[in-house]
């Protein structure tokens, strides 16, 4: 009987969770379609991430061995704190590559599959200079740093959103899908949901978040408004923050009955499940759970977004009646109260809302895991007679 011969895939991506989730959901999936290969076949993913992003924490709650380095990206605030932190960046760099370089030797892996952030640019680049096979996932309208800069050094590119190629022009090969969304994002019984995030069950619910990192200018502007929502509509909140606006609304907050809030969610497909509606950043990630999810939504897109891309992603939802955009230049004009009202009070309009949105064909990340091992099956020319 023959043994099996192992082969490592690297997964970079991190920093936020919206790059972070989509690694670990095409790492999942090509677990799961590796196993369709040839029996003498073992694939393994090696997640690779930064110490400083999201992944620190995240990392060690999944089964995969991992490797985190110390890599932030260029900070373009003015303060003594960007300073000492862009003056240390080469430092950073250099210990990252080195570290990376000889992860590379150890594992020898087959194939790189990068989601973006800053962490995923040396992997890309390590594993272009010893002819890795390099895969793309870009997940906004407009490309970010790293796949604008790894694109030509790339087998494929998968992209959710048409622009993209209106910002990259390597000659790369581009393949169509969806964002991936953790196979842990599903739907499950609402009073169920609301049970489980500690929620009032009969109570219309609206779920208020900003991505990973929570969205500090949201989280004011509502923070002055919530009460008299609560009050007019008899609604509950639930609210992931992020870590830097948890205090601030914990002091106003933690003792009213209808507002829960959280720095940090883990159960999405709870806090989802629970919710009637939602209100939201429009992060790729974000959007492609809320269309899993099926969930009506407002969405806030981020002004300092690179090429306004989230604005672009919500647009794509908006156009097909499933969620609506209010900017944060219309806070004075109030625009967002005047959609919650008409959702609140409108249930048809929330059921025409979730209908809206598209079937899912496939899941993306099935898709991804597929194409990528199929390209590598000839790539490598494994047989599947090798059993």
């Amino acid at each position: 009987m023959n043994s099996k011969t192992t082969y490592t895939i690297m997964i970079t991506g991190g920093g936020t969770g919206g790059h972070y989730y989509p690694a670990i959901a095409i790492a999942d999936a090509i677990r799961e379609q590796a196993k369709q290969l040839s029996e003498n076949i073992d694939i393994q993913c090696h997640y690779i991430g930064s110490k400083l992003g999201i992944e620190q924490r995240l990392a060690p709650k999944y089964d995969y061995p991992y490797t985190l380095v110390p890599i932030k990206g260029f900070s373009r605030y003015i303060s003594l704190a960007s300073f000492l932190q862009n003056l240390i960046l080469p430092f950073r760099l250099l210990i990252s590559w080195f570290k990376i370089k000889r992860l590379y030797h150890q594992l020898d892996p087959i194939a790189t599959v990068a989601t973006g952030g800053y962490v995923s640019l040396i992997p890309g680049l390590v594993s272009h200079r010893n002819h890795v096979p390099l895969f793309l996932q870009e997940q906004n309208a407009f490309p970010g740093v790293t796949s604008r800069m790894l694109a030509k050094r790339a087998m494929g590119l998968f992209y959710s959103y048409d622009s993209v190629k209106d910002h990259i022009k390597d000659d790369v090969l581009f393949i169509k899908s969806s964002n991936p969304v953790r196979s842990s994002i599903k739907r499950i019984d609402k009073v169920k949901a609301r049970m489980l995030m500690e929620l009032d069950p009969d109570k219309f619910t609206l779920f208020i978040f900003g991505g990973s990192q929570g969205a500090m200018n949201v989280n004011k502007y509502i923070a002055k408004r919530v009460q008299s929502w609560i009050h007019k509509y008899d609604i509950q909140i639930l609210w992931q923050t992020g870590d830097a606006s948890y205090d601030m609304l914990c002091r106003q907050f933690c003792e009213h009955k209808s507002i829960h809030l959280k720095p940090y969610i883990e159960n999405m497909s709870a806090a989802y499940s629970a919710a009637d509606m939602v209100i939201s950043r429009a992060g790729a990630l974000t959007l492609a759970e809320i269309e899993k999810m099926r969930k009506p939504s407002i969405l806030i897109p981020l002004p300092t977004a690179a090429g306004n891309h989230q604005y672009h992603n919500a647009k794509a939802l908006e156009s097909l009646g499933c969620a609506v955009i209010v900017e944060e230049s219309e806070f004075p004009d109030k625009p967002l109260v005047k959609h919650l009202n008409n959702m609140i009070n409108s249930p048809d309009k929330l059921i025409n809302m979730a209908n809206a949105f598209p079937k899912l064909k496939e899941d993306a990340a099935e898709q991804i895991a597929r194409d990528i091992l199929s390209q590598l099956q000839i790539f490598y020319t494994w047989s599947q007679d090798e059993s």
